[in-house]
């Protein structure tokens, strides 16, 4: 086997001729050739330094190393726990599509529901707004029965009334009309065919021990008229003066007229 020596390292300097020191000390590497190579201190030093520096970057570079090993664990852990979770979320929105899905498909149905129920909203509007267009005019008409029938029924009333006491007047007359006179109301009417003036028809009248006929209603007064044969006839009406003037008229009983459908004048006379 080949063998490799090295030289001893002297302690003394070497004394050189001419007195002075020789040059310093120097390592010498033996090998199978025998000295191959001479090294100074300061290559020794430089070669110590270079390695203690790479043995430095290796330290560095094992901690960095073991630095991002642990965390490449780390994020792998991490990146486990972030897919479970993105697996739990897919699962939840899934199910919340499922959710929205039916929801939407309720809303839908909820929607055609309310349509049709609006629907049938403005068909009962129009039809409650018809029916009471047909009740005011049903009301109106109603009203104006309600009002025909009551004049009605208070013409019926007072024609009743009259005719009771028609009844009455002439139930409650003792003597019979003399002949040629006409009952009504329980009085005796006398129409002469002689025409005479307002004076000779009073005198004839009280002759009779009567009076000039006096119109007390309509009903008198149609019955003198239809009688009468439109050929007129007189009042027993005057005029009380005051002044020279006329300033009311009386009836010849003494009371005061009240009847308004007869005719103001001196001497009173309807003439039909």
């Amino acid at each position: 086997m080949d063998t490799v020596r090295y030289s001893q390292w002297e302690s003394s300097p070497e004394e050189v001729p001419g007195g002075g020191l020789g040059p310093p000390v120097t390592c010498v590497l033996l090998g199978p050739w025998g000295r191959w190579e001479y090294f100074r201190p300061r290559v020794c030093l430089l070669a110590l330094a270079v390695l203690a520096v790479t043995v430095l970057w290796a330290l560095i570079l094992s901690i960095l190393l073991s630095k991002a090993s642990t965390d490449r664990g780390a994020l792998l852990d991490r990146q486990d726990l972030l897919r479970t979770n993105a697996s739990e979320q897919t699962v939840v929105l899934g199910a919340l599509k499922r959710e929205v899905g039916a929801c939407r498909s309720c809303c839908n149905a909820t929607k055609a529901t309310l349509l049709e129920a609006v629907a049938d909203l403005r068909k009962a509007e129009a039809t409650l707004l018809e029916q009471k267009s047909a009740l005011e005019q049903l009301r109106q008409r109603v009203t104006q029965d309600l009002a025909t029938a009551g004049r009605d029924r208070e013409n019926i009333r007072n024609e009743l009334f009259r005719e009771l006491e028609n009844a009455r007047l002439q139930n409650s007359s003792c003597e019979q009309c003399p002949t040629s006179w006409l009952p009504f109301r329980g009085s005796c009417y006398y129409f002469s065919e002689p025409q005479a003036t307002w004076p000779e028809a009073e005198r004839n009248c009280l002759g009779n021990d009567a009076h000039l006929v006096i119109i007390g209603d309509l009903d008198e007064q149609g019955f003198v008229t239809r009688h009468t044969r439109d050929r007129g006839y007189w009042l027993g009406l005057r005029g009380v003066r005051s002044a020279g003037r006329i300033q009311s008229y009386q009836w010849v009983d003494g009371v005061s007229l009240g009847f308004s459908s007869v005719l103001e004048a001196a001497c009173v006379s309807i003439n039909r």
